[in-house]
């Protein structure tokens, strides 16, 4: 699932290719993609100018001249722009602008998602239920993440992916960054310090920008889409290893929820300084 440096990659070559286009019609072929009615989702898209495209936490946001076009990835979805004809079963929503150049999502799990919201839109639902985004975000509470965080039993790891809670981690960096910062991910959360949070913070942001710059990490189903292969899978210490790059112990592969997690028994044990 692309996460956060990964979607910030595709947001930056999106960028580059379609501000200033107006969107001349549009082929929707899988509805389910579509949050509005689909009639409605063309109506209020078609004929607008994309003016920006920004992000917040794994949500895309294509800023038109009236409205915001939302869009969610999810697990494998891509976008690919171009000037010629592409078809194949699993493209499920194309755009086509008025210098007959065209943007194709494609989904081979369908489970991505789209839809048209208008107004204040990080005042209404998604965005108002997420956290602070730890890269746009200079300014977030230890203090307030802490009492989100300190008053749950769930593991720091279910925790740390729970987008209301934070935005944009996901399990690969979410494993970096709680080896990074020397927690176990079985640690719940009613037993994390307040240093703990300023390390998850200052991990977290040191994490995200490195790999962003590396233009995210192509690993599974993360891939070249728009041109672009990421580079931070080289700089990955302990998701998908097999020994701890500190310590030389055998790292420790264990599922909670459902995610794979890597981590060291070890050098997770304790936190920084044994706090």
């Amino acid at each position: 699932m692309p996460e956060l440096p990964e979607v910030e990659t595709v947001r930056r070559v999106l960028k580059k290719s379609l501000v200033g286009k107006r969107i001349k019609d549009i082929d929707i072929r899988y509805n389910p993609i579509i949050e509005n009615d689909t009639n409605s989702f063309k109506e209020n898209v078609i004929g607008k100018e994309i003016i920006d495209i920004a992000r917040y936490g794994k949500y895309l946001m294509f800023c038109l001249n009236k409205g915001f076009i939302l869009s969610h990835l999810r697990m494998e979805g891509k976008y690919f722009y171009m000037k010629e004809k592409m078809d194949n079963k699993h493209i499920h929503v194309v755009f086509y602008f008025d210098d007959d150049s065209i943007l194709y999502y494609q989904d081979v799990r369908k489970f991505g998602r789209m839809q048209y919201l208008d107004g204040d839109i990080y005042n209404i639902p998604p965005l108002s239920l997420m956290g602070p985004d730890l890269v746009l975000n200079n300014d977030i509470s230890i203090i307030d993440l802490y009492n989100k965080i300190h008053k749950s039993n769930k593991t720091i790891k279910q925790l740390l992916l729970d987008q209301g809670i934070v935005a944009g981690l996901g399990n690969i960096y979410v494993d970096e960054v709680l080896y990074a910062s020397h927690i176990s991910p079985k640690k719940k959360g009613d037993k994390i310090t307040k240093r703990n949070i300023e390390d998850i913070i200052k991990e977290s942001k040191r994490i995200l920008s490195k790999a962003i710059e590396l233009k995210g990490t192509t690993i599974r189903s993360y891939t070249s889409s728009l041109g672009v292969i990421g580079g931070y899978q080289d700089f990955l210490q302990v998701h998908t290893k097999i020994v701890c790059p500190n310590c030389k112990m055998t790292l420790n592969r264990v599922k909670i929820e459902g995610r794979m997690t890597y981590y060291c028994k070890k050098c997770q044990r304790w936190g920084k300084w044994r706090r």
